[in-house]
């Protein structure tokens, strides 16, 4: 499980904080986590309005960069990565310009007033924040994701700054407004997709021309402390069915700071997020996230707990189970359909039963053209399916669902889920940077085998210029044909990190895992790591057990 450590002992331990473990490697292949990721695609070809994203406020204000100066009073303990990893998809950065270190001003991501009060030198600097998540949107994995990002702008009149630093690292996976307008609420994510871009950006104020081209004007309508629950729907100025078809957000916020001298949000429990999902409301942000957080598992309205399980290996279509959740099972089995008007919104059983293959052309048959074989895209759609089935007078019938995962073991996806564009892998040469804010280096720069690697201050020479390759290989730009090696094809804790002339073994394959880690293919659990990060310029590389502490975590600059 997560350890929160007190702050005080992060300030007197820096260490201790730094090598802290965010989250077990066993979370990201459980059920709750794996259960969540596939229901998140499910609303892709909704409109905005009507889709979900897991939120985080304050997303930058977390433990997980905590340093003598900065984020003493955290909101959260996971990192950016850590909580996109976990299934959030709506965050917000707070951006100050201020000054800095080194006595210049620049954007920093602060949890301040205004005037920047509440602001240190220590803060960490947006590009770092954009960095990491720029690097976890491009991760194969994640490349059909959608990001809405809330810009909290105390900018200062510095817009074009903070442009700068999105063009520089996710300037084509923008989704753009057409100059001062709000957030769209009849797009998709797959419209979004379908135009190649990943990340809507909220919270402009249309101050500048340019500013209007890049963040979509204003943010969601907030209604903390006024949500009614579970089955009335409402907010403050708002009806059930206003909420169930615009994007409306609730949050709570854990600092001291808040529970000192601000008015507490509404606390975000278990029974508040899983109302929050039947109701249809679209942007719920619990804190502080943790491993294996009830409040996730709330908000989990498709998959019955341990499904799907792929029973004896021939399991690969959904059925909605008497008891309203999803489970798997064989293709061949016989049983009615799940017919939906899209137009009504009206849901039909068919009285006919067959194997699943037969689901659209029985709808059809039963119901008219109108109807289509299908599954529900959100909790509204399923709790009106399950009430439709009681209405029939078959309210524990196992229907089939228009959801399955032939085409791909454990890639579940819905009848009209958009093909993945080919992604292409341009040789571009970047710096590789962990959390401890060092750059992965050659010893030396120089480039025979077995070359030790190891972290440097950020210089940009050739040496610390890196590129993955489509095998997951990642070579150096001062030698193209040789590339990060675990040396002597060790698997175990301590292995050293060499350069090495580029071969086909595991042990130059690298994964990209949670945390923005990097996970040798031959043993997925041992990550690249610093050794005894803490000590700074000239510490190896090895392998290590992850962890997803600083010296794991890895944004390409």
């Amino acid at each position: 499980m997560l350890r929160r450590l007190p702050m005080m002992h992060c300030l007197i331990g820096l260490l201790l904080c730094s090598v802290q473990p965010f989250a077990e490697a066993d979370y990201y292949s459980s059920w709750q986590n794996l259960a969540l990721q596939k229901q998140n695609k499910l609303d892709i070809n909704l409109p905005l309005g009507q889709a979900s994203f897991l939120y985080t406020h304050n997303s930058f204000n977390s433990s997980a960069y905590a340093n003598l100066g900065s984020y003493w009073d955290p909101n959260h303990e996971l990192p950016l990565v850590g909580q996109l990893d976990m299934g959030v998809r709506a965050i917000e950065l707070d951006i100050h310009w201020t000054a800095t270190d080194s006595g210049n001003k620049q954007i920093q991501l602060c949890h301040g007033t205004n005037d920047h009060t509440g602001c240190s030198i220590f803060d960490r600097r947006f590009a770092d924040g954009i960095k990491e998540v720029n690097s976890w949107l491009r991760q194969s994995q994640n490349r059909q994701e959608v990001l809405m990002i809330y810009l909290e702008d105390h900018l200062d009149g510095h817009y074009n700054d903070a442009i700068n630093i999105m063009q520089q690292y996710f300037a084509e996976l923008v989704y753009k407004p057409a100059g001062c307008q709000g957030i769209p609420q009849n797009i998709s994510k797959a419209d979004v997709l379908a135009a190649g871009k990943q990340v809507l950006l909220i919270g402009g104020n249309c101050a500048t021309s340019n500013w209007s081209n890049y963040v979509f004007n204003g943010v969601w309508p907030t209604k903390n402390g006024s949500f009614s629950g579970y089955p009335t729907c409402t907010v403050d100025g708002m009806s059930a069915e206003q909420v169930k078809n615009k994007l409306v957000r609730i949050y709570e916020d854990s600092t001291n700071l808040t529970e000192w001298f601000g008015d507490h949000n509404q606390t975000i429990t278990s029974q508040v997020m899983a109302d929050a999902v039947k109701c249809g409301l679209g942007i719920v942000g619990a804190e502080p996230l943790t491993e294996y957080d009830s409040r996730m598992a709330a908000a989990i309205w498709s998959w019955a707990e341990g499904e799907p399980n792929n029973y004896n290996g021939n399991e690969n279509c959904a059925v909605l189970n008497g008891n309203g959740r999803f489970n798997d099972v064989n293709c061949e089995n016989a049983y009615a359909f799940a017919c939906f008007d899209k137009n009504t919104a009206d849901w039909r059983i068919s009285q006919q039963k067959s194997a699943w293959i037969n689901g659209e052309p029985i709808c059809q048959a039963e119901f008219g053209s109108t109807y289509h074989f299908e599954v529900p895209r959100r909790a509204p759609q399923n709790l009106d399916l399950i009430a439709r089935r009681a209405q029939s007078g078959r309210a524990a019938e196992t229907v089939y669902l228009n959801y399955d995962d032939q085409e791909q073991e454990a890639n579940w996806l819905p009848n009209d889920y958009p093909a993945l564009n080919p992604q292409t892998n341009p040789v571009v040469w970047r710096k590789l940077l962990n959390d401890k804010g060092k750059c992965l280096d050659l010893q030396g720069r120089k480039t025979h085998n077995g070359n030790e690697i190891h972290q440097w201050s950020c210089h940009g020479a050739d040496s610390q210029l890196w590129w993955q390759d489509n095998q997951g290989r990642i070579h150096n730009k001062m030698a193209p044909q040789k590339c990060v090696d675990a040396s002597g094809a060790g698997t175990s804790e301590g292995t050293r990190i060499v350069l090495w002339d580029c071969h086909d073994g595991a042990n130059q394959k690298w994964l990209r895992g949670a945390l923005n880690s990097f996970r040798i293919s031959n043993a997925p659990g041992m990550a690249l790591d610093i050794k005894d990060p803490f000590w700074g310029d000239g510490q190896p590389a090895h392998l290590w057990t992850f962890h997803g502490g600083k010296s794991q975590r890895w944004a390409w600059d």
